[in-house]
């Protein structure tokens, strides 16, 4: 953490990944609807194109060091042993790569395509849109990014590019790898469900009765204290017992962990219970060797 905060530092390395905005700003810029190369901007759109450039920069080396700046600190996120965020990095990404090439397109051809008789300007925000969705598409394997992108932008003017692009990278990535989340399971070591076997497979003709435990250790309702007693010493490994209503019927009740049962018979037949016993029973002793005293003496 102290690394990266060092390296976003805005008046050091942090000039040139726009460290000075928010997640949210910098989505709303990468995705805003002007041309970071235009000349002579107007006083909202240089105040957009100064956080993507410096002194010594342009736009572009701006956004490639934004890509790989964001990428690397995703990487160590990721495998990190805590919750990581992983689809906002690489929204940003893909937002960031589609903005380069929207801003290449730009420069390339100033007055725009001619297409159908009509020239068409390019709008550079667009591309950032479909390379953010695509590329979170691709990440995580799921078409579902487009309707986010949807949601986010409150339009659907890029459907059909956005659609399109999603569904190839999709394609794409899940030829070449699993989804980032499958990845972070397996480098994590984290128990998940395995692949469904196929119909030939030998473990379909395995049944629980083959692996189960038909000697289970239990408590019912009713159990003596000695019975408890002489499960749990012979059985020192149990963490819990199941309960049942008897051993008849072996209705499960729930579980009972062993802690409390140890505490159980302590109370019941412990040190501290035995000796309250005792001076119970010395007491009553006590008590019955007087009353038999004044009772003789009141005879005489």
């Amino acid at each position: 953490m102290s690394v990266y905060s060092t390296l976003s530092f805005p008046l050091g390395f942090g000039m040139l990944v726009a460290s000075d905005l928010t997640t949210h700003h910098q989505v709303v810029e990468l995705f805003s609807n002007i041309t970071w190369t235009k000349e002579n901007p107007n006083v909202y759109e240089f105040e957009i194109i100064e956080n993507w450039r410096t002194p010594w920069t342009n736009i572009f080396v701006n956004l490639f060091v934004y890509i790989v700046f964001t990428f690397c600190g995703s990487v160590v996120a990721s495998t990190l042993p805590v919750p990581s965020g992983i689809f906002i990095p690489v929204f940003k990404i893909g937002a960031a790569m589609g903005r380069i090439v929207g801003e290449f397109m730009a420069v390339m051809f100033p007055s725009g395509l001619s297409y159908g008789g009509f020239q068409h300007h390019i709008i550079p925000g667009g591309y950032s849109i479909v390379g953010a969705a695509a590329f979170a598409g691709a990440v995580t394997h799921t078409i579902s990014t487009s309707v986010i992108v949807f949601e986010l932008t409150g339009q659907i003017t890029h459907i059909l590019p956005v659609m399109v692009a999603v569904l190839i990278a999709n394609g794409i990535a899940q030829l070449l790898q699993p989804s980032v989340y499958d990845s972070i399971i397996k480098i994590k070591k984290l128990p998940y469900l395995p692949d469904i076997l196929t119909s030939t497979s030998g473990a379909y003709n395995i049944y629980v009765e083959d692996f189960m435990i038909r000697d289970v250790k239990y408590i019912w309702y009713g159990i003596t204290y000695r019975d408890l007693k002489r499960i749990l010493v012979d059985n020192k490994k149990l963490r819990s017992l199941p309960l049942v209503d008897s051993p008849e019927s072996m209705v499960l009740l729930g579980s009972i962990q062993r802690s409390e049962l140890i505490t159980l018979i302590e109370d019941h037949l412990g040190r501290d219970r035995r000796t309250k016993i005792i001076n119970k029973w010395k007491h009553a002793a006590d008590l019955a060797l007087t009353v038999r005293i004044r009772g003789k003496e009141t005879r005489k």
